[in-house]
């Protein structure tokens, strides 16, 4: 084991309170060269504490100041907690984005799809569903569903009611606004899915039975 490792070994076993100088000399015999040495490194620390000098690892230096000087725990503890603050304002900024984003994205999508299925509407005769015709597929896609005792993806049951009423997914969406609307006592809507209703600007992929 080299001087340097001797020095730190022995500094490193004192912890925070750290290692006074003289003790180690003592010990070690001459160490001012090796001590500079870890000192212009960052490995080590040394404090005049009182009359006597210590010497402190790095990874203890921090907790020493801790422990015997009040204003820089004072001064530590302010900034840990703004960083505290800074980065709980961070995460939850970047929440509210990654929401907005996922909502201008459905927003868009359904969109391009209105867009589509009106154009396709212009170019071919449409057949009017009612709300309540539309109630019975729609009842019995659930009812057929393999989770229909929970939560069902609208989009798993989609394409068994536009075939039963000869809707385009526009339409089915429409109407199933229209209904949980209308029947609010008997379906409840749930966020998520990769498609569903824009409720208070959030989509709505989930519906249950309630």
């Amino acid at each position: 084991m080299t001087a340097e490792e001797r020095l730190i070994k022995k500094i490193l076993s004192a912890g925070s309170a750290g290692a006074k100088k003289a003790d180690l000399r003592k010990e070690l015999g001459e160490i001012d060269a090796t001590l500079e040495a870890l000192v212009s490194k960052g490995e080590v620390f040394v404090d005049k504490r009182g009359s006597a000098y210590y010497c402190f690892h790095k990874s203890h230096y921090v907790q020493s100041l801790l422990n015997t000087d009040p204003r820089f725990k004072l001064t530590y503890d302010m900034i840990k907690s703004l960083d505290e603050t800074v980065s709980s304002s961070s995460k939850e900024v970047a929440r509210a984005i990654e929401t907005l984003a996922g909502n201008i994205s459905n927003l868009a999508r359904l969109v391009t799809e209105r867009g589509t299925a009106t154009a396709q509407a212009s170019a071919a005769p449409t057949r009017a569903v009612s709300v309540s015709d539309f109630k019975a597929a729609f009842d019995a896609a659930l009812a057929n569903s393999a989770s229909s005792i929970g939560w069902v993806e609208l989009a798993k049951i989609k394409s068994d009611v536009c075939a039963k009423c000869g809707l385009s997914g526009d339409e089915f969406y429409r109407l199933v606004g229209e209904l949980t609307g209308q029947y609010q006592d008997k379906y409840e809507l749930s966020t998520g899915g990769g498609e569903g209703v824009m409720v208070r600007g959030l989509l709505h992929g989930f519906v249950r039975c309630i």
